[in-house]
């Protein structure tokens, strides 16, 4: 599943299937948008595959509308080694939250989140914890159901936000 954050003038595209990353690569620059490189993300776990590598990373392109304007001097890793953790995923395609909020410090404090298929609200509970803003779209009621949960019970960044303003909307 492709997930992506539109975050004023910068697109992270994660989850990318390893097959369509020159072809989402080359859509992200026909639309617009300047790319900016591809950070990695080691899960550090895979399936096996025999006589093949493991699948054991997750690509996330980065790009910009137009010029790049950094938030803060902040030097951001290309590749992130976090594990998934078995236990707290809530959706086959769970990402870990603390991926999520590494990725958000390219953005500023407040800033409008994006993630047009929320799943189990990862995006969205990384949003709260930063003092970022989410709207998550989700096609099923049930992950809608345990995004809005998630949502309610997480703690927000200094009091800034609340899930009151992350909005989830459910596709019918």
């Amino acid at each position: 599943m492709l997930q992506s954050c539109l975050l004023k003038g910068k697109l992270l595209l994660q989850n990318i299937i390893r097959m369509l990353l020159p072809a989402v690569s080359d859509a992200l620059q026909g639309a617009g948008w300047h790319w900016r490189g591809v950070v990695v993300w080691n899960k550090r776990s895979s399936r096996p595959h025999v006589g093949r590598f493991r699948q054991q990373c997750e690509y996330i392109l980065f790009g910009s509308k137009g010029r790049f304007l950094p938030m803060h001097r902040t030097c951001f890793p290309g590749v992130f080694d976090i594990p998934v953790v078995t236990q707290n995923k809530v959706h086959l395609t769970s990402k870990p939250v603390a991926l999520v909020r590494e990725l958000l410090g390219v953005t500023r404090p407040g800033a409008l989140v994006l993630d047009p298929f929320i799943g189990g609200g990862t995006t969205a509970v990384a949003a709260l914890e930063t003092g970022r803003s989410c709207v998550g779209i989700e096609l099923s009621e049930d992950y809608a159901k345990i995004a809005r949960r998630r949502c309610e019970s997480v703690g927000t960044a200094g009091g800034s936000k609340s899930a009151s303003e992350i909005l989830l909307h459910q596709v019918k």
